[in-house]
């Protein structure tokens, strides 16, 4: 039997993020969504508050909380705004593979990057011709000595014009289909154009 009583933790930690979404994202979201612009103040604060990158391990500077205190979090920041939470919890999206299967070195850096100070991560599958069909994907990376030439476009991407890094999927071999397809940090000065149309 599974046991979803909360905690006193998970009640504060909800209490929290139900208060920052009344009381600081509620009443500005529709300023932002009006004006199509970014909330960068409410990321600094969220980020102050403890409220993003909220599953990041303790040893790479976040707060390594469990699965049901993260969807508390979401949930409270979305009932705030739909909008604004997602962006304010999407490291979370971009950070997964990295925690999974990333070098110590990358997540020592890229995860700690995040954590010391209001940064944002973005996870890029989506294509224009290919949705978020992974078999469809044509983005490849192709090895050139020791490092990777990533070639291909994505779209839709949360965060992507505000985000230090990326976590990028493209095809390292044609011919494996899904499993020939690799996820990638890349950051945002290592070539990556962002065009926001």
């Amino acid at each position: 039997m599974v046991d979803f009583t909360l905690s006193d933790e998970q009640r504060d930690i909800r209490a929290l993020a139900h208060d920052f979404a009344e009381n600081e994202i509620r009443p500005v979201a529709w300023r932002y969504d009006r004006d199509a612009t970014w909330p960068q103040g409410l990321v600094e604060q969220a980020w102050e508050l403890g409220l993003v990158n909220i599953h990041i391990p303790e040893q790479y500077g976040g707060l390594g909380l469990d699965y049901l205190s993260g969807c508390l979090i979401e949930e409270e920041l979305g009932w705030g705004c739909s909008g604004i939470g997602t962006s304010l919890v999407c490291n979370g999206l971009a950070t997964a593979p990295l925690i999974l299967g990333g070098s110590e070195e990358l997540k020592r850096h890229y995860l700690g990057m995040l954590c010391d100070e209001p940064r944002l991560a973005s996870f890029c599958l989506t294509e224009p011709n290919a949705g978020s069909d992974v078999s469809g994907m044509r983005t490849t990376a192709v090895r050139r000595a020791d490092k990777y030439v990533i070639n291909g476009s994505k779209c839709f991407i949360t965060n992507g014009s505000h985000a230090s890094w990326y976590t990028v999927y493209a095809k390292t071999d044609m011919d494996a289909g899904h499993r020939g397809i690799s996820a990638f940090v890349v950051p945002r000065d290592d070539g990556v154009t962002v065009d926001t149309k």
